[in-house]
């Protein structure tokens, strides 16, 4: 297989993550999104990642997941029970549409784009109401759903990660403090030998757009 994207990229850190959780043999191409016809016939939205199987391409980071946890069942990320899966797959979807969605607007703030005055208002209190339904739904007992880390771990951390440094680039403001015991599992999953080596590209090519978008 080949996982295609940029280490900036919150998504291609999750689906990298899931890779090398697996133990999967697997090459890491350093693409960015593009509208370029041949590129559009392996993504049809022109996003990252991508993944190349046997079969074929495919996008959208969930379907990726999916794919992963359903062809390589070895070194499981999903509970066996449907319900257990179900709430996995809940808690990663609140993220994504309540936390992520709104926050990910603030990106412009990373290239060194002007933010209108309406988004910066507007942006805060839908986070506030995603963080709460998201702490309706979590354990941390150790993990986001108990005792085993599961896709929601690696989803929730890496959209933490860029999400974080945006409002606290735009608000100064610290996410991880907003539901109790958050700050703690974020740390706890940082430590994760993975963790740090997906880290360590993500975080180079974050402050290496800092730098270009403040020169």
């Amino acid at each position: 297989m080949k996982l295609y994207g940029m280490p900036l990229s919150n998504f291609f850190c999750m689906t990298k993550h899931t890779v090398l959780a697996k133990g999967l043999p697997c090459e890491f191409v350093t693409l960015r999104p593009s509208q370029d016809p041949d590129f559009l016939a392996c993504s049809p939205m022109g996003k990252v990642p991508v993944l190349e199987t046997q079969f074929g391409f495919l996008s959208e980071t969930d379907a990726i997941l999916d794919y992963l946890e359903e062809s390589f069942p070895q070194r499981p990320l999903l509970p066996t029970s449907a319900f257990a899966r179900a709430k996995v797959r809940q808690l990663m979807k609140v993220q994504e549409l309540y936390i992520e969605g709104p926050v990910h607007q603030l990106i412009g703030a990373l290239f060194g784009r002007p933010l209108s005055e309406q988004l910066l208002v507007e942006t805060q209190p839908a986070v506030r109401k995603g963080l709460a339904a998201l702490g309706r739904l979590v354990h941390f007992s150790p993990w986001l759903q108990g005792e085993t880390l599961t896709l929601a771990d690696i989803v929730v951390f890496y959209s933490f990660t860029l999400g974080n440094r945006l409002t606290d680039l735009v608000y100064g403001w610290d996410l991880l403090q907003e539901v109790p015991g958050l700050a703690a599992w974020y740390e706890r999953f940082a430590a994760l030998d993975i963790t740090q080596q997906v880290l360590v590209d993500h975080r180079q090519a974050v402050e290496e757009r800092l730098l270009r978008s403040r020169g």
